[in-house]
């Protein structure tokens, strides 16, 4: 029941602008001369007004302020070119091809100055391509696994059946392996032309996924799995500076091949990037409709908040990410109403080529609002959880080719003041995925 990522959508970075303009704009050393010694007062103010904005982040009216110096003397190449790195900033590639063509195609200019504006044309070119690619794409994608379970009676995880199965006394852990199976597909749009947002140049994309995972279990067919996703929603991406991501999904969940439940959300989510590093904010709002007589009053409103920090090492070897979730569930029956905390912290290692290694904890609290029956008291429970796995590329030219190998080991300790509640549960998983 993953929602749609939105950080797949910032696939490219515009920090070459930077390095190409110095570079254009080094070589036009001649052309700022007769442009300083020619402009009058308030047109060089306007220029130098217009490359401050620019380097100060405010695009739209740096670009209006070469355009106005441009709209009273048009035949001023370097401003042109300034302008064709303000639109370069904006993602508006054609315009900025545009104006850069018109320096390259004037007879005045040095051929030092058309080398490096055929240099930035070519990285325009390049980023062009990198950023749209296709207007649609459709990325087909399965896996196959292998687990071994050492607890299957524990049943789905939380988020799937908040408070667990309804045990007993005779409830007793039981192993077994299982066959894993997902398929899906992904579909892409993303527009072709920004979107102003204040001073910012922004992208959208449109991003729909449907997915189908099963679990098989060998021998306790009970606990098998199914669950059917559609989820859908728009993007818009701000390279260097933020994105921000609203996820509509439906989830149909099948437990032990008989119809579990159907849940409905709405998962917004807004990420800036701060100082090398990032931080999101997200929120889950969802309602959840259970179908079995056995679950009669848990029928729910979810909703949970959280807040992640994450930082890349400068040589992006290492990654790391901490956050905190604050939830609660509105349930028919107040036995299954209950609210908490989850804290987690996780460490990525580049360890080898095309591979990488990942360690996960997670800490989760959650306080029930009803009287449990027999026990006659209210529910509290803390989840413990350690993760520990790994991931290999399997790159153009390897075999297998294109297809990505992962592997993990994690242990869950489930502590609770109703005794029947309390378990540990360990799952070792090998998968095999490919993307097409």
């Amino acid at each position: 029941m993953k929602t749609i990522d939105p950080a797949q959508q910032r696939n490219i970075s515009l920090k070459n602008s930077a390095i190409v303009s110095a570079a254009v704009l080094a070589a036009l050393g001649a052309s700022t001369l007769a442009y300083a010694q020619n402009a009058d007062q308030d047109q060089e103010r306007l220029f130098k007004e217009g490359v401050y904005q620019r380097e100060q982040g405010n695009l739209f009216t740096s670009i209006e302020a070469f355009q106005t110096v441009l709209s009273n003397q048009p035949s001023l190449n370097r401003v042109r070119l300034e302008l064709a790195v303000a639109y370069y900033r904006t993602l508006n590639f054609e315009q900025a091809k545009r104006q850069a063509q018109m320096v390259l195609d004037d007879p005045k200019t040095p051929e030092n100055v058309k080398l490096s504006v055929l240099s930035f044309l070519a990285q325009v070119q390049k980023d062009e391509e990198a950023f749209t690619g296709k207007r649609q794409q459709w990325e087909p994608s399965v896996s196959i696994g292998l687990m071994h379970d050492s607890n299957a009676n524990a049943g789905p995880s939380s988020d799937i059946l908040p408070g667990g199965l309804i045990l007993n006394d005779q409830s007793r852990p039981r192993s077994d392996d299982a066959v894993t199976l997902s398929a899906g597909v992904t579909h892409r749009y993303q527009s072709q032309t920004p979107v102003k947002i204040g001073e910012k140049a922004a992208r959208s994309v449109w991003q729909t996924q449907a997915n189908y995972y099963r679990r098989n279990y060998l021998n306790e067919t009970a606990f098998n799995l199914d669950v059917v996703t559609l989820a859908t929603g728009p993007a818009l991406l701000v390279p260097n500076h933020w994105r921000a991501a609203v996820t509509g999904q439906a989830d149909y969940i099948r437990f032990g091949d008989k119809e579990l439940a159907w849940f409905t959300s709405l998962s917004p989510s807004v990420t800036w990037e701060i100082l090398g590093g990032e931080i999101t904010w997200d929120a889950l709002f969802q309602h959840r409709d259970f179908t079995r007589s056995v679950d009669a009053g848990r029928d729910s409103n979810y909703g949970a908040m959280g807040l992640s920090i994450g930082k890349i090492s400068k040589s992006g070897k290492y990654a790391v990410q901490t956050g905190a979730r604050l939830f609660k569930e509105n349930a028919g029956d107040s036995r299954f109403t209950n609210d908490g905390t989850e804290v987690y912290i996780g460490l990525n290692v580049l360890a080898w080529q095309n591979g990488a290694i990942y360690a996960r904890v997670s800490d989760r609290a959650a306080n029930y609002s009803g009287i449990e029956p027999v026990f006659g008291v209210r529910r509290d429970e803390t989840e413990d959880r350690y993760e520990l796995g790994f991931t290999h590329d399997f790159k153009q030219g390897t075999t297998p080719s294109h297809w990505k190998l992962s592997g993990s080991f994690s242990h869950a300790r489930n502590g609770s003041n109703v005794s029947i509640y309390s378990y540990k549960r360990d799952i070792t998983a090998i998968n095999l995925a490919r993307t097409f």
